[in-house]
């Protein structure tokens, strides 16, 4: 778009301006406020740069009327019209690092509003321009054309989808240069008028750096606003929490791999998630681990998980900071040690309001008061089965989702399988869902989808095979207890056929909608050569259970069986509930699988590697149900199949991915191959 090359040359021109101020020294003569008055309000309407109330600031404009108010402290303050071609301000720090950051205050834009808010900074060697988006306009500032994907992970209670552009020949903070700039936008967005957050940087840093998108020595990071041929204002406070870790970002490439501020602090942890909600919104917590603060968060109506990424060990507290009439903290669970710890089980507990006293209670999930609940040590394990301990430091660090992938990934850590399955799909929220999956290594699962949403969406039928198998769920979701034999098949046959077409494999199971069964749903399941099969527990997300309920509906899961859940657009409780859901089985050695259409319990999601010299074993015997065929075509001496989550498939001829040859379902060598940890791959007799 023409647009965002202008919008990203404008906003790069200022940092150039910016830099060229200080290396002159004319930056100093500028700054808002002498030596005398260093605090006080201070109205910028020309170009600055400086530090006021102890933050680094940056205020810049090509034109028009924007003004920059200082304030005292991390508070800052403008106002521009559509006079004004681009402007950008903020205030931080210089040097910029992997920080907690907090931000309060009012966002006065609307989607109409070419703006944004967010976290930027700069380093050097490599020169990087890096932005963490939490709300924008009508723009989305990583919409940048010829930009790289870089997938997704959660982060603060949201999703952060980041993206890499590259700028050629344009200003800088060294002078007209080729750079890279990185973004993370968060998803959803923030909203709009009042508005408060915590980015807890380092977890960024450390995500980019696991994807190869390292940065440099630091220079500056404020939390900005910015506005482009459009009108607003804001009035916003930052503060810095304790990360608890490194505040370097050049440690930050190696965290993602080796954890190593975990094995130096001797933690129990790779991280630490708190799972809370306030009932007003604007209450704050505090995570305090080994007796100091390590992070602090603004928490919203709605429950959302915050997660600290850091090497501290010790007793663990959620203290509830900034009590006020209206104000109480419904604090759910937090995760450490791959396990989940209900603040409802905890005794010390100095915040529930009980026998007429703040801290007259214990094993409450209310905070009524200013108080603390405790949570055991980092190196505690309750539940008699945990991740770290003191294992944690060698095993890698940043640990609950390494710990989780080698359990789903191989046989060896999980003492068994329960199936995962999500009705309804695939919806506005599918991707989302994905997303929290793979991030929580929640995989495979099985998708049992609507023909109508399924039919031609073969995009959306990548992303679902992505992570598990695709099964019939009826056409569009009729009650058919009443429907006749033919109507039925109708259902059916409508939503096999759909599936194909997306060059997905023939289904193997049908559950029908609300679980109902007759004589003519059972005749027609059996003669469109699938198998019935409903649940054994459901989370009853569809009835509004909350996150942690959902949560709780897993904990029940055995061996063997299998969950009802929801993948549709009303159902985001149910993305919510997934790290609470993937903890909580890893704590208990049970590992996702896939639903074996022979008996209709959840098996081994793949034979593993022994199946390329025993066959398949009966994994994969079983899986070649709809054309017996698996034997035939890898029985003949030198011939190839392809294992699929588990489930054998003839190798394509012509075709490179999913295809439909000889009357039957096969998939292309490369997207074979391309399963990842815990799927398959090409296996040769």
């Amino acid at each position: 778009m023409t647009q965002s090359r202008s919008h990203g040359a404008l906003r790069s021109s200022a940092q150039c301006l910016l830099s060229t101020l200080k290396a002159t020294g004319l930056a100093a003569a500028i700054t808002a406020a002498g030596a005398s008055g260093a605090f006080a309000q201070t109205t910028l309407t020309s170009n600055s740069t400086g530090t006021h109330g102890g933050h680094y600031y940056s205020f810049w404009k090509d034109s028009g009327d924007a003004s920059f108010t200082l304030h005292n402290g991390g508070r800052y303050a403008s106002q521009w019209s559509n006079s004004t071609n681009n402007w950008v301000g903020g205030k931080g720090w210089n040097p910029g690092g992997a920080k907690v950051v907090n931000y309060e205050g009012y966002y006065g834009v609307s989607n109409s509003q070419n703006s944004y808010l967010a976290l930027y900074g700069w380093t050097r060697n490599p020169l990087i321009e890096y932005y963490v988006i939490e709300s924008y306009g009508s723009y989305n500032p990583s919409s940048c054309n010829g930009g790289t994907n870089y997938g997704s992970f959660q982060s603060d209670g949201a999703t952060y989808n980041v993206r890499r552009c590259q700028r050629v020949n344009q200003p800088s903070i060294d002078g007209t240069a080729t750079f890279y700039q990185y973004f993370s936008v968060r998803s959803p967005k923030k909203s709009f008028g009042q508005i408060s957050g915590t980015i807890t940087v380092g977890n960024h840093f450390n995500y980019w750096a696991s994807q190869g998108l390292n940065l440099g020595s630091h220079d500056y990071m404020v939390l900005a606003t910015e506005g482009y041929q459009s009108s607003g204002n804001s009035d916003i406070s930052v503060s810095e929490g304790s990360s608890g870790g490194s505040s370097s970002g050049g440690s930050t490439s190696s965290g993602s791999s080796s954890g190593s501020t975990t094995s130096s602090s001797g933690g129990g942890g790779g991280g630490i998630t708190v799972r809370a909600r306030g009932t007003n919104g604007s209450e704050r917590i505090s995570l305090r681990v080994g007796g100091s603060a390590v992070a602090s968060w603004t928490l919203s109506t709605s429950a959302q998980s915050y997660s600290y990424i850091g090497g501290a060990s010790g007793d663990i507290q959620v203290e509830f900071t900034n009590d006020a009439s209206g104000r109480d903290v419904i604090l759910d669970y937090i995760q450490v040690n791959g396990e989940t710890r209900q603040a409802e089980d905890m005794e010390y507990n100095t915040s529930t309001y009980a026998n007429g006293e703040c801290g007259g209670g214990s094993y409450s999930e209310t905070m009524h008061c200013n108080g603390v609940i405790g949570f055991g040590d980092t190196t505690d394990c309750f539940n008699g089965s945990c991740s770290g301990s003191s294992s944690s430091s060698s095993s890698g660090g940043g640990s609950t989702s390494s710990s989780g992938s080698s359990s789903s990934s191989s046989g060896g850590n999980c003492s068994g399988y329960v199936g995962i399955t999500f009705d309804d799909g695939p919806g506005n929220y599918t991707s989302t869902l994905i997303n929290a999956l793979t991030t929580n290594n929640l995989t495979p699962v099985t998708w049992f989808v609507q023909g109508q949403y399924i039919q031609g969406n073969s995009s959306a039928a990548q992303q679902l095979m992505s992570v598990g198998e695709i099964q019939n769920h009826s056409w569009d979701h009729p009650d058919m207890s009443s429907y006749s034999y033919s109507q039925v098949v109708d259902q059916i046959s409508r939503t096999t056929q759909a599936i194909r077409g997306v060059g997905a494999p023939s289904p193997t199971l049908y559950r029908p909608p609300y679980g109902n069964n007759s004589t003519a749903i059972q005749q027609a399941v059996q003669n469109q050569g699938l198998r019935y099969i409903t649940w054994d527990v459901d989370s009853r997300d569809w009835d509004g259970a909350s996150s942690s309920q959902i949560a709780a509906a897993a904990g029940q899961l055995q061996n063997g069986q299998v969950i009802l859940m929801h993948d549709h657009d009303y159902h985001t409780r149910t993305i919510n509930a997934i790290p609470a859901i993937a903890s909580g089985l890893r704590s208990r050695g049970l590992c996702a699988g896939r639903i074996d259409p022979n008996t209709g319990r959840a098996v081994a999601p793949s034979g593993s590697t022994s199946s390329s010299s025993s066959g398949g074993g009966s994994t994969s015997s079983t899986s070649s149900s709809g054309g017996g065929s698996s034997s035939s075509s890898s029985g003949g001496g030198g011939s190839c199949v392809c294992n699929w989550w588990g489930t054998t498939y003839p190798i394509c001829q012509n075709s490179t991915g999913w295809g439909w040859e000889n009357n039957r379902s096969c998939i292309g060598t490369a997207t074979c191959n391309s399963q990842g940890t815990g799927g398959g791959g090409v296996v040769c007799n």
